[in-house]
């Protein structure tokens, strides 16, 4: 193993742990998190800052971040599979998107550990959708991008029914010892485990540096990990009829959802007044007052307009969301964790991300965003200036972003 890939691991193994330290928080990023005061009757207008499109806007928070990568390891500079197995873990794929990615590199680090051929997982929805994993994710792809790491099948083989199946809780990113202390004993009496993957706070998974298992978690995640072709078409078709409303053919993409946020939770905490998320009047505010100008193209993750959004409508008329832009996707409107996966990937690829919440949706989207070198996501704050890339999220301004352990310029 050559340096750059030991740095890329001990970086992986510290960073990953800051990642189950934020769930847990649920906080926001620092450095931009000053009160914006609420406000039920708000008069905005354009003539306080400078309007520029959303080229000029994007290219003043890009300036020092924007950057394509791409992952530190590839699949010959990993040690090969050792080839079929009849020991199996399994793992399901549950909540929302931003999940899924978790704990994909987490059960192909085990089943990597252990020698075990992986299973494909089932998905299961925040609200108990249940779905095969080729109904979402590209299975073909997946298999054959494993296919030197790990052996990967697509259902339940015959011995696994002889066998008890035992459920184990591992934490994100669990190194070797972990493993060997508290699965493979279990695995090696029942030659089955199901792997459910938590997230720890920061002072759990001391011990040694894993040098070795952490680039799996990476090549599961980022190279193995994408959606099923007509998925991903859905997506485009969606990213396309969005870009057609803008001259520049850019767009902005909004995280928010009135359910999520309650009525609440928006709420300055007790932290100096410091704000875990936003409600569209803020928002609007925070956007003109950077100089988004009134025709830019907007796309928000609730399901339909209602009140919350009236503002926001007002103020910025091409505002859309999955009822205006999904009309005719038929099957897809009806399937909620295929709207969550689609948002998901929409705020991933948007030209702009402006995440209303903290939390794991916001970490994932911003790491494929840094993946892809689209580092524009801005956060709101009152604060004195009035430029884009003072407000850049310091998952990127700062570089703390667990993602930049896998990939490298």
């Amino acid at each position: 193993m050559n340096v750059r890939e030991v740095m890329g691991a001990i970086l992986t193994f510290s960073m990953f742990m800051m990642l189950g330290n934020m769930i847990k928080r649920d906080h926001f990023d620092g450095g931009v998190m000053q009160d914006v005061p609420v406000t039920s009757n708000v008069e905005l207008d354009g003539t306080q800052t400078a309007t520029r499109n959303l080229a000029q806007l994007s290219d003043e928070a890009s300036t020092h971040y924007g950057q394509q990568l791409k992952l530190c390891f590839n699949g010959s500079s990993l040690p090969k599979a050792r080839g079929p197995s009849n020991r199996f873990v399994t793992f399901s794929l549950t909540n929302g998107p931003e999940y899924h990615i978790s704990q994909v590199a987490n059960a192909v680090s085990v089943a990597k550990h252990l020698g075990a051929t992986l299973m494909l997982p089932n998905i299961i929805g925040s609200k108990g959708e249940k779905m095969g994993f080729e109904e979402i994710y590209d299975a073909e792809r997946f298999i054959s991008s494993m296919s030197d790491v790990v052996q990967v099948e697509r259902r339940k083989q015959p011995d696994m029914s002889t066998h008890k199946l035992i459920s184990v809780k591992v934490p994100y990113n669990a190194n070797r010892d972990y493993i060997m202390t508290n699965v493979e004993p279990l695995f090696q009496a029942t030659r089955n485990v199901r792997v459910v993957t938590y997230f720890p706070s920061l002072t759990t998974g001391k011990g040694k540096v894993d040098k070795v298992m952490n680039p799996y978690s990476c090549w599961g995640a980022f190279e193995a990990l994408h959606l099923k072709p007509r998925l991903q078409e859905v997506v485009n078709s969606i990213v396309r009829r969005l870009r057609s409303h803008e001259p520049d053919g850019q767009f902005i993409a909004i995280d928010y959802k009135g359910e999520m946020l309650g009525t609440s939770s928006c709420e300055s905490n007790a932290n100096k007044g410091m704000k875990n998320c936003y409600n569209p009047v803020e928002i609007a505010q925070f956007l003109q007052r950077i100089g988004y100008p009134q025709y830019s193209t907007i796309y928000v993750t609730q399901t339909k307009a209602d009140r919350s959004l009236r503002l926001l409508k007002d103020l910025y008329p091409k505002t859309f969301t999955k009822e205006d832009i999904m009309q005719g996707k038929g099957g897809f409107v009806n399937s909620e964790l295929k709207q969550e996966i689609i948002d998901f990937h929409l705020c991933s690829v948007s030209d702009v991300f402006v995440p209303a919440k903290s939390g794991l949706f916001y970490t994932n989207v911003v790491g494929n965003r840094i993946a892809s070198g689209k580092t524009d996501v801005l956060v709101p704050a009152q604060i004195t200036s009035n430029l884009a890339q003072d407000h850049v999220s310091s998952y990127i301004s700062k570089m703390n972003h667990p993602v930049y352990a896998c990939f490298c310029p």
